[in-house]
């Protein structure tokens, strides 16, 4: 076409109406359907592992979980982080037409690489993120070994 327009199957906009109206529909069951997105999303928390010489401290983000559906392990130097964020209740999630927060069961295993002293692990929960610290036991601690002269 001289003015650089192109037509497409010669009905402008109204060929286009049905595909726009099939994308609406197949993201209204996508992101309508509570069960398919909540079982579907897979939730794994951002976890961060700072250590110095004495502990190793682990930052785990949980907005939105309540801690008490969080357990803490630690087995064989193997700390275990698992729980739920649960999808909001029926009748609060009737209006909604997109989620692309991830609901579910999560679980996370850190192996620590030092041994550490499994009866002073602390866990603390503070707006949204659970702080878990772990002590590195006596004999994983770094010594300074001196020097005896001849």
């Amino acid at each position: 076409m001289a003015n650089g327009m192109m037509r497409y199957g010669g009905g402008g906009l109204r060929d286009v109406a049905p595909l726009h109206e099939e994308m609406e529909r197949v993201l209204r069951q996508a992101f309508g359907d509570r069960q398919s997105v909540s079982q579907a999303g897979a939730f794994s928390p951002a976890l961060d592992v700072e250590e110095d010489e004495n502990e190793f401290n682990l930052h785990v983000e949980l907005p939105g979980v309540d801690p008490e559906s969080v357990d803490v392990s630690l087995e064989d130097d193997v700390l275990t982080i698992s729980g739920e964020r649960r999808f909001y209740d029926e009748k609060d999630a009737d209006g909604f037409r997109r989620i692309e927060r991830a609901f579910g069961r999560f679980h996370r295993a850190v192996r620590l690489p030092d041994r550490v002293d499994a009866d002073r692990v602390a866990a603390t929960y503070r707006e949204g993120m659970l702080k878990i610290t772990v002590p590195k036991a006596d004999e994983a601690k770094p010594r300074r070994i001196q020097i005896q002269a001849g």
